[in-house]
């Protein structure tokens, strides 16, 4: 049996950037119809990402790190399945748990407490599965005053806290989080890498997108560099991150 948890071959996600047209007055249009001609609306694509491959075991950890604008997020989201890759494929293997961005998974109009709920229902958990976990999830995230209160009421803050305690308790084989620890105080993110930390040792994978190296040092053996929605290295995090970071402070 493969011990492969996430497996991505030649990857690629187009996108269709639409350019805006230019300003026109009145005079242009009255032009425009006595010359029966017509405007043509230009178009162009971007490549997100393109033949993206990688290996991640189980029970790895591993970062996800690289400039902004450079894939990172568009991979999590066509690992989480809300999205589709435009070539290529991934396999998962395993229940996954997902925090992209703020708002990602929540109705808007539902509470806190109802959220919590149905994130659960559609994990494929059963209520007294959730009844067990619901204290500690709610405990963790600090949000008990507003937990009957419509989460588009909540501030982004509040929204991690609640996001990121949702996925990492339901405890899914595979935990994806992106960026979790650009929101938040200080003391809330020790407990971020804290429960990452946990997940990780009871034998779960985790992939982590982070800008914080000090984060990924810590908590990932092994990280991704991508750069133009490729693979630009996979290795060991020290080495990886020593390479990245003289890359970034000295561009050719």
């Amino acid at each position: 049996m493969s011990d492969i948890a996430i497996k991505v071959e030649n990857l690629g996600k187009k996108y269709l950037i639409k350019q805006r047209m230019p300003y026109k007055a009145l005079r242009d249009e009255i032009v425009k119809l006595f010359k029966f001609s017509s405007y043509t609306h230009s178009s162009d694509y971007i490549w997100a990402l393109k033949n993206l491959s990688f290996e991640v075991k189980e029970g790895e950890v591993v970062g996800i790190i690289g400039r902004n604008g450079a894939g990172k997020s568009t991979l999590l989201k066509i690992l989480s399945r809300i999205t589709e890759p435009t070539e290529g494929y991934a396999e998962i293997t395993g229940k996954i748990g997902s925090l992209l961005e703020v708002g990602t998974g929540f109705h808007p109009e539902l509470t806190g407490r109802e959220n919590i709920y149905l994130n659960g229902a559609l994990l494929g958990m059963k209520k007294k599965e959730i009844d067990k976990k619901f204290d500690e999830i709610v405990g963790f995230a600090e949000i008990e005053k507003f937990l009957d209160t419509p989460v588009k009421h909540y501030s982004s803050g509040m929204y991690i806290r609640l996001g990121f305690s949702v996925a990492a308790h339901f405890e899914p084989e595979i935990l994806l989080v992106d960026e979790v620890l650009a929101v938040g105080d200080t003391a809330f993110q020790k407990k971020c890498i804290g429960k990452m930390d946990d997940v990780a040792k009871q034998g779960r994978t985790v992939l982590f997108i982070s800008h914080n190296m000090n984060a990924i040092k810590q908590l990932c053996y092994k990280t991704i560099w991508i750069e133009n929605g490729k693979v630009l290295k996979y290795q060991q995090t020290e080495q990886v991150i020593n390479d990245y970071l003289k890359d970034t402070l000295n561009p050719t």
